[in-house]
């Protein structure tokens, strides 16, 4: 079996005939579980979570229903899983353990899109990298990550080389140091996760890299799957590749999860 745990409801209306959409794409692919991870600063009972301009613009949704329409799905037995994408911000690190405390959630997933206020991976942000030393936004990011990693809040950590994004690569080599972040990461048994969405970013490579997806594996990190679908036909898109990378890589397992307790499943 394959699951497929990153996904956002997002850009469609919040009912089950939309997440039935998201199934029979899974189905297709030979996906047998999929999972939801809406972005936490979609949802209004959050919004102290990452409070900027970019983030209160799309402050529209209640957490609550969406725990409800999935709980639904859950009920028709449908193999879904209910998770959650949250922006770790170091400074907020108690406000997200409470609001995490407040709901049942099969994983949270912490990622990490900004440093300060530089949201790297918006399009709209690319002047700013220009300007910027790629060398000191990689390191600032990866250890970023390690908080995170550290923080004891998440499951897995999505698209972990998501600074990539835009191909603004440091000068000096920082493989050492990223060899290093990642072994500090394998000490606090969280998952990282292997993601097709580079596939459909500029970058065009799958997260994280073949290098670094090596150095995972020799750390024995367990990975998550996912596809990062923002709509249903990206559903399982590219597993076909993604998949024999990760056998060369060494890889025979993955992670599952239900009510935050993970199971490993051979390939």
């Amino acid at each position: 079996m394959l699951v497929d745990y990153h996904m956002h409801l997002e850009n469609g209306p919040k009912t089950l005939e939309y997440v039935e959409q998201f199934l029979k794409v899974a189905e297709k692919r030979g996906i047998s579980e999929i999972g939801f991870s809406e972005h936490c600063y979609r949802f209004k009972e959050a919004r102290h979570l990452l409070d900027n301009p970019w983030a209160r613009e799309r402050n529209v949704d209640s957490v609550s229903e969406y725990l409800e329409l999935l709980t639904r799905a859950k009920q028709k037995g449908w193999p879904v899983k209910i998770g959650i994408e949250v922006d770790y911000i170091p400074e907020v690190e108690d406000e997200i353990r409470t609001f995490l405390e407040k709901y049942q959630f099969d994983y949270v997933f912490g990622s990490v899109h900004w440093i300060g206020d530089f949201g790297f991976d918006l399009k709209e942000n690319i002047p700013v990298w220009k300007r910027s030393d790629p060398g000191e936004v990689w390191r600032e990011y990866f250890a970023i990550l390690l908080k995170a990693a550290r923080s004891g809040l998440f499951d897995s950590l999505p698209h972990p080389d998501l600074v990539k994004i835009y191909s603004f690569y440091p000068e000096e080599d920082l493989s050492d140091f990223i060899t290093e972040v990642i072994g500090e990461i394998a000490k606090t048994g969280v998952c990282l996760e292997a993601s097709t969405a580079g596939w459909r970013k500029p970058v065009g490579e799958m997260y994280p890299s073949r290098e670094i997806l090596q150095v995972i594996r020799g750390f024995d990190i367990p990975i998550t799957l996912a596809s990062d679908a923002h709509y249903p036909e990206d559903v399982g898109r590219d597993f076909d590749r993604m998949i024999p990378i990760l056998k060369e890589a060494g890889f025979t397992e993955f992670i599952r999860f239900d009510r935050r307790q993970k199971t490993a499943e051979r390939f």
